[in-house]
C-alpha cells in the first residue's frame, strides 16, 4: 500500500489533462523515463509533486506500470534518492581525478553538489524520509559521506605532499564533507527563503555558494601549513 507523501493530494487524474500516448518499452527505460519524470516534478513543485498518475501520465503509462517497476510510491522515492546519490558519488570522484599539476575546481565541484541535493530536491526529499522514519535500508547518506570523503582525503594528502606542507588530518576532511552536506541540505530547505529576505540582489543564493566555496578554499589554505623541520 502506498503512503502519502505530507500535504500531498490522492492521486487523481484530471478530467482535462492531457494524455500522452502509452507505448511498451523496455524495463531499463521504462525506469529511466519513469524516475526521470519523478525528478522532473520533484524539482518544480517539490515532494507533494510526486504522484504517481501524473507522472504516468506525463510518459504514456498506466499507474500499475509504475507500480510494477518500484512497487510504491515511497518505492519511487528511495530510488530518486538512490540513483541522485550515485550520480553526485560519480561525479565528485571525477573531479578527484586530477593530477599533481591540475588545480582541483572547489566551486565547481561545490556547485555540483548544491545542484544535485539542493535545486533538484534531493535534500528535501531525504529529509522527508528521514523526519518521518523512513530510512533507506543501506544507509545511503552514511556510505556516501565516507567514500567521498576518504576519496577527497586521499586527494588532500597527495597535493600536500606535493606542495611540502603538512598533511591535513582525517576528521578534517570528514567534517568539511559534513559541512557541505549539511549546507547543501539547509539551502534546499529554507535557502530561498533566507537569502530573499535578507540578501540584497536577485541572485543571492548563488552569491552564497560562491562565498561558501571561497570559504572552503581559505580553510585548505589555512591548514597547508609548512612541515616543522
Amino acid at each position: 500500500m502506498e503512503r502519502n507523501l505530507p500535504n500531498s493530494r490522492t492521486d487523481t487524474a484530471g478530467e482535462d489533462a492531457p494524455v500522452a500516448k502509452r507505448s511498451r518499452r523496455p524495463a531499463e527505460e521504462a525506469r529511466r523515463l519513469i524516475l526521470d519524470a519523478a525528478e522532473k516534478r520533484l524539482a518544480e513543485q517539490g515532494p507533494e509533486g510526486i504522484r504517481l498518475q501524473d507522472i504516468a501520465r506525463d510518459i504514456g503509462i498506466s499507474h500499475p506500470a509504475i507500480l510494477h517497476h518500484f512497487e510504491s510510491r515511497e518505492g519511487l522515492v528511495r530510488a530518486l534518492i538512490e540513483r541522485a546519490s550515485q550520480q553526485l558519488l560519480d561525479t565528485l570522484l571525477k573531479a578527484f581525478e586530477v593530477t599533481a599539476t591540475e588545480k582541483f575546481g572547489v566551486g565547481d565541484t561545490i556547485s555540483k553538489v548544491f545542484e544535485v541535493l539542493s535545486d533538484r530536491g534531493t535534500a528535501r526529499l531525504w529529509s522527508w524520509l528521514h523526519l518521518t522514519g523512513r530510512e533507506l535500508e543501506d544507509d545511503v547518506s552514511t556510505r556516501l559521506v565516507r567514500e567521498i570523503s576518504e576519496q577527497l582525503h586521499a586527494l588532500r594528502v597527495l597535493q600536500a605532499r606535493d606542495a611540502g606542507v603538512q598533511e591535513p588530518g582525517w576528521e578534517d576532511t570528514l567534517f568539511i564533507t559534513i559541512l557541505v552536506a549539511s549546507t547543501a541540505f539547509g539551502d534546499a530547505i529554507i535557502g530561498q527563503r533566507l537569502t530573499a529576505g535578507v540578501v540584497e540582489g536577485a541572485d543571492g543564493r548563488g552569491r552564497f555558494r560562491q562565498w561558501f566555496a571561497k570559504l572552503l578554499v581559505e580553510h585548505g589554505s589555512a591548514v597547508r601549513q609548512p612541515k616543522a623541520g
